[in-house]
């Protein structure tokens, strides 16, 4: 049998890995152009207000002379995840999917007005043990290639999903490793508001004053909602659907939605603001955040830092552990590397996020270019 549901064969690798190299035709992208609503949406939906992105005078007058759009927007501009589609990953039905690691390229920023194709594919599958479930897992890697329309490269990204038995990881996740969702008293929340109001962002920073092991100020993020889950979804479309779109998706796709508490079938994408769904699905503590999300904390973390001239060139994330509703998370890291490539000055970062129970959810290597005091 082919597909069993919800369950890893050997036949249904098989089946995935015969569809490596191919792409996906008859979806439409989420978008195709970089507009000013789209840099506003998403600088919002991610917490990053940098004036790079929302401040059109500003951005004017900077090096790039447009506003920039956050570097995690290219995910909306292939069909590797079109809204209306099963989604991502493909293949195994039933079989829960976890981010587990993400690569971004950018040959420079996205900016307002680009106009953008891809090419995309599903590259790799590899079996191997995971201890989120003690067993069976199986990983999918899918490329996408990104150029202007005028031929421009723009770069690329590459994500991992871990597909694993959901009986398995409810009744073995090693991932349980506290004992209850965060709860905060108001002077809590005055204390977090106290450091969002405090925090600034580095305007200018150059090449030379850098030194290896510098620390970069640490981004608050959170307290982890319900709200801000779905505003961040919401950006990228993908399973955020109703009425007839979602109609389609459940006819094209029988089985791939899970009836809700009244009945109705919902995607499986509810973990990520429904505490009790992913309680009884999953045996986790609670609802989790995206992979995504916090990679793009991670981003901000260095653009924040390196100033307005310099480029944040690649990231290459892994992502540790679960992000539960409640969760204060910081997004920090340090210089690893100084170095110079092709003429540019150039700094290797490793990033991490870490949240208020002082645990790594998130690591990352990163590559910037900055800018130089010799012009």
């Amino acid at each position: 049998m082919a597909y069993e549901h919800g369950r890893i064969t050997d036949e249904g690798i098989a089946k995935l890995r015969a569809r490596i190299g191919e792409g996906f035709t008859g979806r439409h992208p989420w978008r195709t152009e970089v507009g000013r609503d789209t840099i506003w949406h998403l600088a919002h939906a991610i917490g990053d207000l940098s004036p790079l992105y929302v401040d059109p005078d500003y951005a004017a007058a900077s090096r790039w002379g447009r506003p920039q759009c956050p570097g995690v927007v290219l995910r909306c501009y292939d069909t590797l995840s079109a809204p209306g589609s099963a989604g991502l990953p493909e293949g195994l039905p039933g079989v829960h999917a976890i981010w587990s690691g993400s690569r971004y390229e950018w040959a420079r920023p996205v900016l307002l007005g680009d106009r953008i194709t891809a090419r995309c594919h599903l590259k790799d599958v590899v079996e191997r043990a995971s201890r989120f479930v003690g067993g069976r897992a199986v990983y999918q890697t899918y490329e996408a290639i990104y150029h202007t329309t005028d031929g421009e490269y723009l770069g690329k990204r590459s994500d991992t999903y871990m597909r694993a038995d959901r009986n398995q990881a409810r009744d073995r996740s090693v991932y349980k490793d506290i004992d209850s969702l965060a709860s905060w008293m108001a002077q809590d929340i005055d204390r977090f508001m106290a450091e969002y109001q405090a925090y600034r962002r580095a305007t200018e920073r150059f090449w030379e004053d850098v030194e290896v092991g510098e620390e970069l100020p640490r981004v608050i993020k959170g307290p982890l909602t319900p709200t801000a889950e779905i505003a961040f979804e919401a950006f990228f479309g993908i399973y955020l659907i109703g009425n007839s779109v979602a109609a389609e998706v459940l006819a094209r796709h029988p089985r791939l939605m899970v009836p809700n508490e009244q009945g109705v079938p919902e995607p499986p994408q509810r973990v990520h603001w429904d505490n009790k769904f992913t309680q009884d699905t999953l045996g986790l503590p609670g609802a989790y955040d995206l992979g995504l999300e916090r990679l793009s904390w991670m981003c901000q973390a260095v653009t924040d830092w390196m100033g307005d001239d310099g480029h944040l060139g690649a990231i290459d994330s892994r992502y540790r552990r679960f992000n539960y509703l409640g969760d204060v998370t910081w997004a920090t890291g340090k210089v690893a590397e100084k170095f110079e490539r092709d003429g540019r000055k150039m700094v290797r970062l490793d990033l991490w996020t870490i949240n208020h129970r002082e645990q790594i959810t998130a690591t990352a290597e990163a590559e910037a270019t900055l800018a130089s005091r010799a012009g």
